[in-house]
């Protein structure tokens, strides 16, 4: 006779580093963590000052805070499942990164641009990290409460500024339009999970506070886009519950009847007067780009990523910002920047409108509130909040990450995504 089998007993895990890596609650609260460093690395600690490649205590918290993040990400990836992510948007930044830097040797800010384009891979490399260890909605809830966190923080030490007309944060010291698009990220997670039909208390309320923050700052791209990208969102709505169309159409008259009544849209389009200045301002540095290049290399590869303003004439001023992405794009890579910055948000619109239709309305809002601000607003493709989720967006939408966009659905139930046998996760 055949001796049966020696059966070891199984032992349950104990509170080890293994158990701690699989605990859903304590990688949530990791994955959020690192969201936060990440955010906090790539919002404005100084108001109106620009990095010139010298190495002081605020470029030195920013970078450590920026390794910590990539660290973070790196546990998170190597002690957990692993999502399969596609590399085409790395090829695509690595292009417009290269191009920058090309152009700074003749330039003379070799130095400067090629740290702020060390600090865009390490950005993007967190950012690819991250999703390789989260799902779509993991991931998009630990941005949003990092956004919602420090634009919280900005908020109430801010206070003070209302005073002045346009709210602006305190501590960190976030400019209007900054704090706006933190904002804006929080209402665009929170009207995502409202058009699946996950509806919650606290989500309408941080979503109420957020709007109210966007039209204390006065930041009027930012919020037209915004409800442009929410209505694309809500496009994807399949069948409305009765309590969501009686709560919007409540808020939405309460809110008609407000800003009717006390003039409050007047205010905010003509912004103390500088309603139509301000874009004048803008046309000046945006003329003065078309003709700042003073050789061929310039024109093709730019200046560096550490240009941030342009010589102006006719002015009593002397440089301006460029508060445009594109046309900083122009500037910092030349036209083969903005060319391949051009190609890759038409790539990403075509790997959002790709992805499921769950995962479509997340993607389809985001780009076109990022994209549409990006007109007016610079920092879509530096060390911004608003390049980390125009990143994870294209990185999700390429066609190398649609089988993960299945497994999310199967792991994370959305709205139209019935729950399922999750098939076994790429490395």
């Amino acid at each position: 006779m055949t001796a049966a089998p020696v059966r070891r007993p199984v032992v349950p895990p104990g509170p080890g580093p293994d158990a701690a890596s699989t605990d859903p609650a304590r990688r949530a609260v990791a994955r959020t963590a690192v969201a936060l460093l990440l955010v906090a690395s790539t919002v404005g600690w100084r108001r109106g000052e620009y990095f010139t490649g010298a190495l002081d205590p605020v470029v030195a918290g920013k970078g450590l805070l920026s390794v910590l993040a990539l660290t973070g990400a790196l546990l998170l990836a190597a002690s957990g499942p692993r999502r399969r992510v596609g590399t085409g948007s790395v090829w695509f930044l690595a292009v417009l990164l290269s191009s920058s830097v090309l152009g700074s040797l003749t330039h003379g800010t070799l130095l400067p641009s090629s740290l702020v384009a060390v600090r865009l891979v390490v950005l993007a490399a967190t950012v690819l990290l991250l999703l390789r260890s989260s799902t779509v909605l993991e991931f998009s809830t630990a941005l949003a409460r990092a956004c919602g966190a420090i634009a919280l923080v900005a908020v109430l030490t801010g206070l003070p500024t209302l005073s002045s007309g346009r709210l602006a944060g305190g501590l960190p010291p976030l400019s209007p339009n900054e704090l706006a698009l933190l904002a804006g990220v929080v209402v665009a997670h929170v009207a995502w999970r409202t058009v699946l039909g996950e509806i919650s208390g606290p989500g309408t309320l941080a979503a109420v506070v957020a709007l109210a923050v966007i039209w204390e700052t006065g930041s009027r791209t930012g919020l037209l886009m915004l409800l442009v990208g929410v209505l694309v969102t809500g496009l994807h709505l399949r069948r409305a519950r009765v309590g969501l169309v009686v709560s919007v159409l409540l808020l939405g008259g309460l809110g008609v009847l407000a800003v009717a009544g006390t003039g409050a849209a007047t205010g905010f389009a003509e912004r103390d007067g500088a309603g139509t200045s301000t874009l004048h301002s803008r046309m000046i540095a945006w003329r003065a780009a078309t003709t700042w290049a003073e050789s061929g290399w310039e024109l093709v590869f730019g200046g560096g990523l550490s240009v941030k303003e342009i010589a102006v004439q006719g002015q009593y001023w002397k440089t301006q910002p460029l508060d445009s992405s594109w046309v900083s794009a122009l500037v910092q890579a030349g036209v083969l920047g903005v060319l391949v910055a051009g190609a890759w948000a038409v790539w990403a619109l075509r790997g959002a409108w790709h992805a499921p239709r769950p995962q479509r309305a997340l993607f389809l809002g985001l780009l076109v509130y990022l994209l549409g601000r990006s007109v007016l607003e610079s920092g879509l493709f530096d060390a911004t909040p608003a390049f980390l989720a125009f990143f994870a967006v294209s990185l999700l939408g390429e066609g190398a990450s649609r089988d993960r966009l299945a497994d999310d659905l199967r792991t994370d139930p959305l709205a139209g995504g019935p729950p399922g046998p999750a098939s076994p996760l790429r490395a």
